[in-house]
């Protein structure tokens, strides 16, 4: 097999997507606007046979001058292979990029996988960790059915909004993102968030430039006023909509904004043939209040894991104080050299750490942002 590590400039990294069953998680756009907040460079590591293809996305973070290590960005990337490629290939292929990674000075790799493509994903490798769950709207579903599973409390709250005047519609031009920053900035300042769940500006033109037509801006109004709003990313190979991020003014809480977006993204998303809407799961894959917000518009739920690897045996133990016993320790803090106040310390500012569920295991050292949004439900 033929191993190379792709650089989001170069067409292999579209062209091979577009022989794969992928998201808008998967682009080289979504990377490159993640290099930032992530702290390194995008990446993606691409095997193939000649006639089948494995492509795994991943930003490259420094630890020393010969060494780095790999992990997903914010959001659901994940393997992608070929259409039509064996059950067997895509291990057989995640092999030799291990191979790869470890020849260019790779360390540990730290994998999200994809609640929907990755379903059935089984590894050799490393270990794959059962994070939690996260819910999705089945939008080839009828709107009749849509509402019947909406929940009454969600109803209410959606049918209180339009009596009162409160209209979602779809930005496409983005002329209102200026004012969905700020509401963003303001509703992660009130939850006390880490650094790592604000972004800068570059972030999100390098998105709008980087993502076009793949990326919506829904935004809720009364009186001509901007009162809440919420990226999307949409997907039309795979007909997978995301919900990114969301945000809402505190003044207008009472009209429970997001259900109002969330409840007109779902419809955008039936009427443009898209097949799900996919809303991620709770804080840190958690089963909390934000869960149980996202489950009042759907019953459906998956399975969200993440996969962990040392690619390097001997300098993973070598980072992580020579102790031996990191290399067993997987399900627990990965990578162990970047736990808090060891030499490394988390890869991200990390000062919000949401408590996991039983079903839930520690993410990786990223401030506990596993999911692709960061919306509580509005009181």
């Amino acid at each position: 097999m033929q191993s190379i590590l792709l650089q989001p400039g170069m067409p292999a990294w579209r062209e091979t997507l577009a022989r794969c069953h992928h998201d808008c998680h998967h682009t080289p756009g979504w990377y490159v606007a993640a290099e930032r907040s992530e702290r390194g460079s995008a990446a993606a590591v691409h095997v193939t046979d000649g006639s089948r293809d494995l492509l795994v996305p991943l930003v490259c973070r420094p630890l020393t001058n010969v060494s780095w290590d790999a992990t997903s960005a914010y959001g659901y990337g994940g393997p992608v292979v070929s259409h039509g490629a064996p059950a067997g290939f895509a291990d057989e292929a995640l092999g030799a990029a291990l191979a790869l990674l470890r020849r260019e000075g790779c360390v540990s790799w730290f994998i999200r996988m994809h609640p929907l493509l990755n379903a059935d994903w089984r590894s050799r490798f490393g270990l794959v960790v059962e994070q939690g769950a996260t819910v999705s709207i089945d939008l080839t579903k009828s709107p009749e059915r849509l509402w019947q599973e909406t929940q009454a409390r969600h109803k209410r709250g959606i049918n209180r909004a339009r009596r009162a005047g409160v209209t979602a519609r779809l930005d496409s031009d983005f002329a209102t993102l200026p004012r969905f920053i700020r509401l963003y900035n303001e509703t992660m300042t009130r939850l006390n968030a880490s650094a790592y769940y604000f972004f800068d500006a570059q972030y999100y033109r390098t998105l709008v430039r980087s993502l076009g037509s793949d990326l919506l801006l829904f935004v809720a109004e009364e009186d001509d006023c901007v009162i809440g709003g919420a990226l999307f990313t949409v997907s039309r190979e795979s007909g997978i909509m995301q919900y990114h991020l969301a945000g809402w003014d505190w003044e207008y809480r009472h009209r429970q904004p997001s259900k109002t977006v969330i409840h007109a993204a779902r419809e955008w998303g039936r009427l443009n043939r898209m097949s799900c809407l996919h809303l991620g799961g709770g804080l840190g894959s958690a089963n909390d209040s934000l869960q149980e917000f996202k489950l009042g518009f759907s019953p459906d739920t998956h399975v969200y894991r993440t996969q962990r690897v040392v690619v390097d045996p001997e300098r993973y133990v070598a980072l992580s104080g020579g102790d031996k016993s990191t290399l067993d320790e997987l399900d627990g803090y990965f990578p162990a050299y970047r736990r808090p106040g060891g030499r490394f310390g988390p890869a991200l500012p990390s000062t919000l750490v949401a408590r996991p569920s039983r079903q839930a295991k520690p993410e990786a050292s990223d401030g506990g942002r596993g999911n692709a949004d960061c919306l509580v439900e509005e009181v």
